[in-house]
């Protein structure tokens, strides 16, 4: 008789992109499962539902710099489920408008389509992923990592745990772990607002994405411009990442109209006559660029860590640490 073969276990615990992408590329050389605390996978890739307005209330769009990254991607297009978006882009300096040009070819601006949450649906089809599991504590003990999801349920052993959420809640969880919590309080994330406005009527703006400079928001979008949209008008304004930080724990309903009024004002149009409004807040939303290497791994531990939050707040940055960790890890394997 041969030898039994003894397949390593891993435990990814955050179905954001980067979670997605390492348990992929994980997946052939050994036994993978993905908890998410979440209904549904992909993280800041995300879309809200109201009536017939949508919304792409986290992740705007994305741009592929590496070639990796390019590589990647193609399957995702070939599939429909990326695509560029052609948008009419402008800049304002608080309520000037400074600039417009139209986004082309030459250096494409991707998003998911029909939606954008449409990318972490294709990319967790095959997965092992575990929804609506908030991981509330992780042990390491003789037969390796045990997590907990709340109700006193624990999970069976895991030969490696892959932390793939963000850098305070991975730290929370990694608080017994010196090396772990040491990297994820090098790196502080940054928060935003969403605010989603759904209109009956057709406004008239004459750009389909703004980036918005010396305002309390950054941008704003119609979210129903993009690639295999509804004809319902859906606009999209995010905050500044600063004002989001002083505002965090404000009144929702603040919050909103603080927002209204500067989107209001920096247009030109009065948004007040949106049949829907809604606010959501992301309190890790986006971090700086980071020095150092692109992700986590401790092997006395058997435990790694990886997402956008260990190089910068971008999709392609949660893409490259997610590779490097995963060709980090088949190595060990």
């Amino acid at each position: 008789m041969g030898e039994a073969i003894t397949v390593t276990r891993i435990a990814v615990v955050g179905a954001g992109l980067s979670g997605l992408v390492v348990a992929r590329l994980l997946q052939s050389h050994a036994d993978v499962t993905v908890f998410e605390k979440s209904r549904s996978a992909g993280g800041r890739m995300a879309t809200r539902y109201a009536g017939e307005f949508e919304f792409d209330h986290g992740a705007q769009f994305f741009t592929a710099r590496s070639e990796r990254f390019r590589r990647f991607l193609q399957p995702l297009i070939d599939a429909g489920v990326v695509a560029n978006w052609q948008a009419r882009f402008a800049e304002y300096d608080s309520s000037r408008l400074s600039t417009r040009h139209a986004w082309g070819d030459e250096y494409p601006h991707y998003v998911g389509t029909p939606r954008m949450n449409s990318i972490g649906k294709l990319l967790s089809a095959d997965l092992d992923i575990v929804f609506d599991a908030e991981i509330t504590a992780i042990a390491r003990g003789r037969d390796g990592w045990v997590l907990s999801a709340g109700a006193g349920a624990e999970t069976e052993p895991f030969d490696w745990l892959v932390m793939a959420s963000p850098a305070a809640q991975t730290a929370a969880l990694a608080e017994g772990f010196a090396n772990l919590s040491a990297f994820c309080g090098e790196r502080r994330m940054l928060g935003c607002f969403a605010l989603m406005l759904g209109f009956e009527k057709p406004i008239e703006l004459p750009w389909d994405a703004a980036l918005v400079r010396n305002a309390d928001i950054s941008w704003i979008s119609v979210n129903s411009s993009k690639p295999a949209r509804g004809s319902a008008v859906s606009l999209l304004v995010h905050s500044t990442n600063s004002w989001a930080d002083a505002h965090l724990e404000d009144d929702t309903n603040c919050v909103l109209e603080h927002m209204l009024n500067e989107a209001s004002r920096v247009t030109g149009e009065d948004l007040r006559s949106a049949s829907h409004r809604q606010v959501h807040r992301w309190r890790y939303a986006n971090i700086d660029r980071q020095s150092g290497p692109t992700c986590f791994i401790d092997d006395a531990n058997r435990l790694a860590a990886c997402g956008d939050w260990c190089v910068r707040g971008r999709i392609e940055a949660a893409f490259t640490s997610a590779s490097d960790l995963a060709e980090s890890l088949i190595a060990r394997l």
